[in-house]
């Protein structure tokens, strides 16, 4: 029994926090996982898990809850009682009234720490959704490491296929595809999919065009005036998909979607007026 209880507050102090972290995460990000042993995921979730724990502790201690209902030694009797069926023979009222008390001990850490964890998602979700517009406003190196350190562990594929590293404004990203049988397509990544560890499985392209390069290079051996655009060709159908397994090289090129406006000083307007006025006259 006493292993049965060791390991449930294992799961409800340790392992519950990570879990609830990593769902948060996989709602806004796709995240480069790697395999862990046991022992190094019981690690991983012991240091993750350590700060708000530690926090719920004080929180519980400084309002009484903690102390409320119990004390040290109703947290005793129980793990004595369940280490010791003589002990738990001799103590068995006792034994049952500091269960009750250690019951209501735990609850008073217990919701402290979900509760300040799922503060800690929510505050870790919007960060990642304002990731490009709170890394423009660090100047300071400390400032974007810390930030850095916020955002859980991003697979690379979904940052490249993502904008947070981009520029302020709405972007199409376009992408150069050659595959490992020679065929270069080209078109706008309408969306991707990825493996579980966070490696690239597929892209679909939209608007897809192929290139003919066999043609475009026997044209070119006998007209040097030949232009690489004239062999480009749309590719039936509005989407393509490409594996991963397919692909040989990829190139990616981030349009802005709309131009970056024009604003003209005073002395720009007035010789912009007077050429229209010059205009207007002849």
């Amino acid at each position: 029994m006493l292993a049965l209880l060791v390991s449930f507050l294992i799961a409800v102090y340790l392992l519950g926090p990570n879990l609830i972290a990593r769902w948060a995460a996989d709602l806004v990000v796709f995240r480069k996982t790697r395999s862990q042993s046991h022992a190094e995921e019981v690690a991983r979730s012991i240091l993750a898990a350590a700060i708000p724990l530690l926090l719920a502790i004080a929180w519980a201690r400084w309002t009484g809850a903690l102390w409320a209902r119990g004390t040290q030694a109703d947290v005793e009797i129980v793990f004595s009682a369940l280490q010791s069926d003589n002990f738990f023979q001799t103590h068995h009222a006792q034994f049952f009234t500091s269960l009750y008390a250690f019951f209501w001990m735990n609850y008073a850490i217990l919701w402290r720490l979900y509760f300040l964890v799922m503060i800690a998602c929510l505050v870790r979700i919007l960060v990642v959704l304002n990731y490009n517009r709170i890394w423009r406003h660090l100047d300071k190196r400390w400032m974007r490491t810390l930030l850095a350190t916020i955002v859980p562990r991003i697979s690379e594929w979904d940052l490249l296929f993502s904008d947070m590293l981009l520029p302020e404004g709405s972007f199409r990203i376009m992408a150069d595809v050659l595959t490992k049988t020679g065929g270069l397509y080209q078109g706008a990544i309408q969306d991707r999919m990825l493996n579980a560890d966070g490696s690239l499985q597929s892209i679909t392209l939209a608007n897809p065009r192929r290139f003919e390069r066999a043609e475009f290079r026997k044209a070119k051996a006998e007209d040097l005036a030949t232009t690489a655009e004239e062999y480009w060709f749309n590719v039936p159908g509005n989407l393509f998909i490409v594996m991963a397994s397919d692909i040989a090289n990829l190139n990616l090129r981030y349009i802005r979607r709309k131009p970056l406006s024009f604003q003209p000083s005073v002395e720009e307007r007035e010789v912009l007026s007077r050429l229209l006025e010059r205009l207007k006259e002849k």
